[in-house]
């Protein structure tokens, strides 16, 4: 890429690591946000986190019926990766594909690069100071000056991906990063005899976060700024709550900011609400076919009176959580 095209943030390196920053981060960017953080590198780190288990009723002159496995991500991880319990492994393993939100996989390198630019970059020239309020611009001024970064690199990205560089990069120095989430171990453990499926394409997704409102997008900044003080205690409190599988307590976790702050309210209906019922639908479909599926997915969606159990549900499917034990039979 020549410099030409755009001055990119200080924090990445090059468009491919924005591609894995915007993607799989996305269901985090509600949950933490960016400020001071520690130095420690962790290494491996048990996680048994939130596991579902979904039946589809054999219909008639069918020998089988459809089950979908879902695990929930938090699509960052520590530098050695999750372990996780053997008893979803083995469930990944008698998968006849995974499916993640967006598979990374998909697209060129050089492809990837671009559309992170075509819908990242604000229209040639502009600056984010002009689509954001004066507030907020001097809130983000403030963040970055305390790591001695600049609002010339920022300046050209639009605020939601503003907002997913901030994140992505904090993160980052805490020693979790995107390259170690729980999404690409999982497309790295396929093997030959295993589909990738991806909910949702890298254009899809990048079109639909680059065309939210001017309003949406501005309150996805300010709530990462919202917590910009508290990203390890915010972080730790998440990555419990997911880790151990705390249901209760990760609901409470990331819906905690909507409840504080119900301005927000439209970019949750937008990002998380609409997107769940989206997934439900192309999840319906793919048990459709009869086969045995798992997918992995951010936490956002796999929680609460919304989130995609619940949709899948009221559809008439058997969905219940599994917890460690032998692995039965069909």
């Amino acid at each position: 890429m020549s410099s030409s095209k755009a001055k990119r943030p200080d924090p990445m390196n090059s468009p491919r690591s924005l591609a894995l920053a915007v993607l799989p981060v996305l269901g985090l960017l509600l949950g933490a946000a960016p400020a001071t953080f520690a130095t420690s590198k962790p290494g491996v780190e048990r996680a048994h986190p939130i596991f579902w288990q979904v039946d589809a009723q054999a219909k008639d002159g069918e020998s089988r019926a459809g089950r979908l496995y879902l695990l929930g991500s938090i699509h960052v991880g520590p530098v050695g990766g999750w372990q996780l319990p053997q008893f979803i492994l083995k469930r990944f393993d008698s998968a006849a594909a995974l499916i993640v939100e967006v598979d990374m996989r998909a697209g060129s390198p050089e492809e990837q690069d671009n559309a992170v630019l075509q819908h990242g970059l604000l229209p040639g020239g502009e600056s984010i100071q002009n689509h954001i309020s004066p507030d907020l611009y001097r809130a983000l001024g403030k963040h970055l000056a305390k790591s001695n970064r600049s609002l010339a690199n920022i300046n050209p990205w639009q605020p939601w991906m503003v907002a997913t560089i901030l994140l992505t990069y904090e993160l980052e120095q805490l020693g979790y990063p995107t390259e170690a989430g729980l999404d690409l171990d999982m497309i790295a453990r396929v093997k030959d005899n295993q589909r990738i499926i991806g909910l949702e394409s890298m254009v899809e997704q990048l079109s639909f976060l680059s065309s939210l409102s001017p309003s949406n997008q501005e309150l996805m900044l300010k709530d990462v700024l919202l917590q910009a003080d508290n990203i390890e205690k915010s972080f730790i409190e998440l990555k419990e709550a997911w880790r151990l599988g705390d249901e209760a307590k990760l609901e409470e976790v990331l819906f905690q900011e909507l409840k504080t702050n119900p301005e927000l309210a439209p970019f949750y209906e937008s990002v998380i609400y609409g997107r769940n019922q989206t997934m439900c639908d192309r999840l319906q479909k793919h048990l459709e076919g009869g086969e045995t599926l798992f997918g992995v997915v951010g936490a956002y969606h796999l929680v609460g009176a919304r989130g995609i159990p619940m949709c899948l549900a009221k559809r008439g499917y058997r969905v219940r959580r599994l917890r460690e034990h032998p692995l039965a039979g069909r």
